[in-house]
């Protein structure tokens, strides 16, 4: 089933041979048994964004951006979790190149999407479902998530002002540890107002010693989740762990094995388990897990359920100007290190 006004082309954000982003005209693919076509209001843009250009990930003639919000256009045989006219938001595969959210139509699977609720806007919608994705595999990787957390436990998010670091400071919130976050003075208040208990400059000389000492007698957090993996950030959280408790780090990056420390266990969050699918990545093959998949169809119906209660909010965000057109722009100011509590969205509609 589909709209009856469904374009055949449209425009898409592609890249070039010179790897930078033009708009371009490409045809709009109708979606098979399983599938479901979007027509986007917003697209959110994320680090994975250009770093799959940089990384070679993706070629020229295909297609960056990974989130998106917008209105089911059309469905395939076999669809039922969603209708034409329904409000959505979902994310295509990091670096998957021959689909993507910068374009006016995304085709995706029926699995999973979350349903936008009333009051939330596509703008605010777009923001969360790569990021907060991410950080809810993450929990599921170093804790019980989404059992309740045992009394007293404490989580460090480092880079808690990013994306994923906002979503993941409150789901551990949501799940009722005790949050720990690393950010800069400036985004401090951001933090605390998603749920940090405590926040520590990560610039701080001592910033190990202000982590350690906010957590009392038990003399260190039980897990990180490092929502950066650059620079120093794994070394320090590694230091913040208690020297008696469970050891996890999870990192969003890979780290050389001739570096880590062997009393920690280590984990790569790759979101991508969710899609129900086998994902290859970073020359590690993980094979498609059912029960990932379910907890991901199961976790975005709850997620827009928290929506609805205000329990859980997005990320802020700023709109880029010229829609399409200007994500080139964005990446590469994203590139340069500039955004900072805040995440870039595009609306569709802007596009010249």
């Amino acid at each position: 089933m589909s709209s009856p006004s469904l374009p055949k082309i449209q425009k898409a954000s592609i890249l070039q041979k010179d790897l930078t982003c033009a708009v371009e005209t490409i045809p709009v693919t109708l979606p098979g048994p399983g599938e479901v076509l979007v027509k986007n209001n917003v697209a959110a843009q994320n680090p994975t964004d250009w770093k799959s250009i940089d990384w070679q990930r993706i070629k020229p003639g295909q297609s960056t951006g990974c989130d998106f919000a917008g209105v089911v256009a059309a469905v395939g045989d076999g669809v039922t979790n969603v209708a034409v006219g329904e409000r959505v938001a979902g994310w295509c595969r990091a670096g998957g190149g021959d689909m993507s959210s910068f374009r006016e139509y995304t085709l995706i699977a029926a699995h999973p999407l979350i349903k936008i609720p009333d009051g939330t806007s596509d703008e605010e919608a777009a923001t969360l479902p790569l990021a907060i994705a991410t950080a809810a595999v993450g929990l599921r990787r170093l804790t019980n998530y989404p059992q309740a957390a045992p009394y007293n436990r404490y989580v460090l998010v480092w880079g808690g002002s990013s994306s994923v670091g906002l979503y993941a400071i409150q789901l551990a919130h949501l799940s009722s540890y005790k949050v720990i976050t690393t950010a800069s003075p400036k985004n401090h208040e951001l933090v605390k107002k998603y749920g940090a208990d405590v926040v520590v400059d990560y610039r701080a000389p001592d910033v190990v010693e202000q982590i350690i000492k906010a957590t009392g007698k038990q003399g260190g957090v039980d897990v990180v989740f490092d929502a950066i993996s650059e620079g120093n950030s794994v070394e320090l959280s590694v230091k913040s762990l208690r020297v008696n408790g469970p050891r996890k780090v999870g990192v969003v990056l890979p780290l050389k094995e001739d570096e880590l420390d062997p009393s920690v266990e280590y984990t790569l969050i790759l979101c991508s388990v969710l899609l129900g699918s086998d994902v290859n990545a970073f020359g590690r093959y993980n094979p498609r897990d059912e029960r990932d998949y379910q907890f991901g169809i199961e976790f975005y119906k709850q997620v827009a359920g928290w929506l609805r209660t205000g329990q859980l909010k997005g990320n802020p965000h700023t709109v880029q100007p010229g829609g399409l057109a200007g994500v080139q722009d964005g990446l590469t100011f994203m590139k340069s290190g500039k955004v900072s509590g805040t995440k870039l969205v595009y609306r569709i509609a802007d596009t010249p």
